[in-house]
């Protein structure tokens, strides 16, 4: 996979830029989750059925769930107009009780159609600011998903959960989403069934806008624990290179957001393959440029586009080809490559 865009080398200037434009408040997130009347509509979702798998666990729910409002409506991928049978990835969708979080979530597992989860790798999935767990479970999802393994890509899942809107830190009392991901997500996976073969942990990361920078904050985490994760994809993450700008997001003051900033800590991804994604037209293409100056990447990408799911729709395929590439542990330690091998810079 080259890094540079088909549309030309990115322009990355040498100095700091200023921080993007505020996009906009916070969208509240309900501490509970709302009651909805069960109906076949809601149980089958195009080529995925959405499953109540039950309380499998202290804390475990069945399926009340919802799939009105995955994300604000600009941020969803675009559905297909006819859905193709066969190569739309398979949904599950239930309720289940976090500790971490004090709230029930939504746990969404997406899988190739047909396979046997408790022989594919896990990848765990971020969404954005105002969305939930549902983004990934969405039908633009499960067919640029469904599609991709269809075509090739080694087979993964991908299991998300409904973060808030903490920038998947803690911020609120009895609320870190971040905990949530590291030591309950493990015990849910293996209770289902699924990624065996790694104790219910995943290989994988990737996020979208917050759940961007929520991934590069989840690959630092399990860095820390000395159990790295195999692959980093960023797609437009909200990075801010101004104080005055993140104030405006859940940080309880300087220290906090420099505690938990990529542009600072990205030092200690060092060792894990990252790939980078954003629209040249987005509100954070100069913190995301910036980012991939200081840190190197090992694929990174700005091309045409805005911060919505019509961007993401365009970079999703080669998002899921870079995540698939690195399924399979790697036969060496991963290096640092040289300047020389990015194109892009």
């Amino acid at each position: 996979m080259s890094g540079q865009d088909e549309q030309g080398a990115c322009d990355i200037p040498g100095s700091p830029h200023p921080g993007p434009p505020d996009p906009g408040p916070l969208t509240p997130e309900p501490s509970t989750p709302p009651r909805t009347r069960l109906t076949r509509r809601r149980l089958l979702v195009g080529g995925g059925a959405l499953v109540g798998v039950g309380a499998l666990a202290a804390g475990g729910a069945g399926l009340v769930g919802s799939v009105e409002t995955p994300a604000p409506v600009p941020q969803r991928v675009p559905a297909p107009a006819r859905p193709v049978r066969g190569t739309q990835a398979a949904v599950t969708v239930e309720w289940v009780r976090s500790v971490a979080r004090n709230r029930s979530v939504r746990l969404v597992i997406t899988s190739p159609p047909g396979r046997d989860r408790a022989t594919l790798p896990l990848c765990v999935g971020m969404h954005g600011l105002g969305g939930n767990a549902l983004w990934w479970g969405d039908p633009g999802m499960r067919r640029v998903l469904g599609n991709a393994w269809a075509s090739g890509v080694p087979p993964f899942a991908v299991a998300a959960l409904d973060g808030g809107d903490n920038y998947w830190h803690p911020f609120h009392p009895d609320d870190d989403p971040m905990r949530m991901m590291l030591d309950e997500l493990p015990t849910w996976m293996l209770q289902r069934g699924v990624a065996r073969a790694t104790q219910g942990v995943p290989v994988l990361t990737a996020g979208v806008s917050m759940g961007g920078a929520g991934a590069l904050l989840y690959g630092r985490e399990r860095a820390r624990r000395g159990a790295p994760v195999r692959a980093v994809a960023a797609m437009s993450p909200g990075l801010f290179t101004d104080w005055r700008v993140a104030a405006k997001r859940p940080f309880a003051g300087p220290a906090d957001w420099a505690a938990n900033d990529p542009l600072r800590f990205y030092p200690e991804l060092a060792g894990t393959p990252t790939g980078v994604w954003c629209g040249d037209k987005d509100a954070f293409a100069a913190p995301v440029r910036r980012y991939i100056e200081l840190a190197h990447p090992q694929f990174s990408r700005i091309s045409p586009g805005r911060h919505d799911g019509t961007y993401y729709g365009t970079i999703l395929p080669q998002v899921i080809d870079f995540l698939g590439a690195h399924v399979a542990p790697p036969a060496l330690p991963f290096a640092q490559p040289s300047r020389e091998t990015y194109p892009h810079l």
